[in-house]
Parts: structure tokens; sequence; C-alpha cells
């Protein structure tokens, strides 16, 4: 291919700990002598190292800044985009979100744009964030406009395409299911990374309970403050890798809960495979996922983990996992937290992601084949 292809990610950023753009990174890696990603977000990008390989590869970042009033942003965004690809023509616009509003909104723009493929990728099977009664109505209403407009289709798992689509395009050619995936090369266990990030930490001597996630709502963080606040045993530390709308509220429940001293907030990193290295147990109380990234990370890295068992069971493929309801009182979890964390895989978990549908080779192959219609 002698020139490359400009493709639009659109409704994701590096902001928190945004699954959908780390996988998109990720297969980017494999994609990016035939393609430059540019990305277009409602929210803000951060000017972060991310964000400057984007740019240094050729990428452009546009941020909208529509959030801070979400009524008036979600009507502004169509005629924003509109405006947007007008200005920058795109063959392919591949739309992100787990939502058929926010599918629609950009679609109708792209759509009048007379983008030539658009791409519909569905990422998750319910509802994230506040007023889920406005926006599960929205989602039914625009379901059926969302598999109209879109020429090609993408979802993380099954239920997430069920909840997306209907059955005339699951069942069509368009339709592919595109598993969320990783390099595992990065994530390789390594006792020398291991000694090293926990020095870095300072947490050589303790039991590291470990979270990656942005910090909202969905992903329940504040279940892991009282899972560690009903430890109590200080010997204990939780280690939270993510940033998002829910921190302040998250800092001041450690306060409340006596376990601020316990809780490390990392932030947004972009060295999360060393940071794995240094976690004892992860732990994954979400209110509901996809297929999520930071499990299929964890796994590389071979780490024993407890989850709720309203994630997908699609996503183990290492023996050391637990599924735990997050109706279940803490104490639980905690048994299972004390009997699982000695369970370490360490290179085995190498193995078993690297010969599985989660190695990001395999959907990098699909997704070249859906941007040059193969």
């Amino acid at each position: 291919m002698s020139e490359k292809i400009r493709v639009l990610q659109v409704n994701i950023e590096n902001e928190g700990g945004n699954g959908a753009f780390s996988l998109v990174r990720y297969l980017y890696y494999f994609l990016k002598e035939d393609f430059i990603f540019d990305f277009f977000t409602m929210s803000k990008f951060m000017d972060d190292a991310v964000y400057r390989d984007i740019v240094n590869d050729g990428g452009k970042c546009f941020s909208a800044n529509l959030r801070s009033n979400k009524l008036l942003g979600h009507i502004k965004l169509p005629f924003v985009f509109y405006k947007y690809l007008k200005k920058n023509k795109y063959k392919i616009v591949h739309i992100h979100s787990e939502v058929a509003y926010k599918h629609f909104l950009y679609a109708i723009a792209a759509r009048c744009a007379k983008v030539d493929k658009i791409i519909i990728h569905s990422h998750s099977s319910n509802i994230d964030g506040n007023n889920k009664g406005v926006k599960l109505v929205c989602h039914k209403i625009l379901k059926s406009w969302v598999n109209r407009l879109g020429t090609y289709f993408l979802a993380c798992s099954i239920p997430a395409a069920e909840w997306m689509f209907d059955d005339k395009v699951r069942s069509s050619n368009r339709f592919k299911l595109l598993h969320n995936g990783i390099d595992p090369r990065k994530y390789k266990f390594s006792e020398e990374k291991r000694i090293v990030a926990r020095n870095k930490l300072g947490v050589e001597n303790k039991i590291v309970i470990g979270h990656v996630g942005a910090l909202k709502w969905v992903k329940n963080q504040q279940y892991l403050l009282e899972i560690l606040s009903n430890i109590h045993d200080e010997t204990f530390v939780l280690i939270l890798i993510g940033d998002g709308e829910d921190k302040e509220k998250l800092v001041k429940d450690s306060i409340r809960l006596g376990v601020e001293k316990q809780v490390l907030f990392l932030g947004s990193r972009t060295d999360v495979a060393e940071l794995l290295h240094a976690i004892d147990v992860f732990v994954f109380p979400s209110f509901f996922e996809g297929i999520p990234m930071a499990m299929i990370e964890a796994q590389t890295v071979g780490i024993p983990i407890v989850a709720s068992d309203v994630i997908n069971r699609d996503i183990m493929v290492n023996e050391n996992i637990s599924f735990i309801s997050i109706n279940d009182d803490s104490s639980v979890w905690i048994r299972e937290i004390q009997k699982i964390k000695s369970m370490h895989l360490t290179e085995k978990g190498y193995a078993s992601i690297y010969n599985s549908k989660y190695n990001i080779k395999n959907s990098a192959k699909i997704l070249r084949a859906v941007y040059l219609d193969v």
C-alpha cells in the first residue's frame, strides 16, 4: 500500500482508564504500516505521553470540549462533528460506544457528510453513569436507526452484539466479532520487574490488591475501599490505576473509612504493564462490563483475580480466577482474596494469553480486512 489511509476513531480519548482507547492503541501497533489513526472526542484529550505518540506518528486529536453541559453538548455534537468531517475528509469513521444514542449522533453526521464507511463498534451490553433510565429509553429508540446508518458492525462479545444490533445485522457479512485483545509480549511476567515495581511504590512487604480502570460508578471502586477497611490488616494495600470523575469522592471515602494510608491513587499511567507486576491479587467488582481489557492484561502477568460475577465468563483464560456476586457481603470477597492471593501463575499467564483469542494479532487481522473491504 503506497499511501497510508487515515481512519477517524470516534468517541474515545486518553482520559482515565478508557478500555476502548487502549484497544485501539493495541490495534494500531499492528496496523500502522498501512493506516494512520486520528481521534475525535466529545470530551478533551490530555497532553500526555500517549497523546504525543499519536501526534508523532502523524495522527490528529480533536477535542470538542462539549461536556461542561452534557445535555447541550449532546445537542451540539452532531453539528460540530458534521462540520469537522466536511473540513477533514475521511473515507472511514470508526465509532465506539456502548449506547445507541451516541452511535446515532455521530453516525447521522457521518452519513450527512457522505462518509463512505461508517463502522459501529459495540463495547458493552449495558449502560454506565447517571440518568440510566433516560439513556436506556434513548438507546432503545435509536437502536434501529443505528442499524441502518452503519455500513459495518463490530462487537467485543455476543452479548454486546445482541445489545446493539438486530438479527439481520448480526447474521450479515457486515458484522464481525472483534475480541478485545492485547499484545501479550508487553505483559510477560518478570521477577525483576516485580521487585522494581514494588520497590518504586514502597510496597515491598505488603500484600497488594490492585485495580485498573476509570474511576467511575460502573467500576465500583467504592466496594474495594469497603473490602480494604473490613480486612483490618495494615499489611494490605490497594493501588488504583486510572483516573476519572469519581476520584475526589473516592479519596474522601478512603479518609472516612480510615484507610487513606493504605490506598495509592496512581492516576492515568503509561506504565501499566510494569505496575501490574507489583500486584498480588487483582480485584474487579464492576457492576457490568463487556470484555474488560484490564482483566486480559492481569491474566497475562499471571495475577490471581477476584471479579464480579456479572462479567462475561468468556474472559476467563487462566484458572486462578474467582467470580463472586457484588451483592455478597465483603467478607465473602475477603475470604476469596485470602484464598487466591498466593496462586500467581507467573510466566504461565503469558503463554495462556498468547495462544488465546485475546492475542491482539488476531483482532488486527479482522479489523484490517474490514477497513480494506477484503
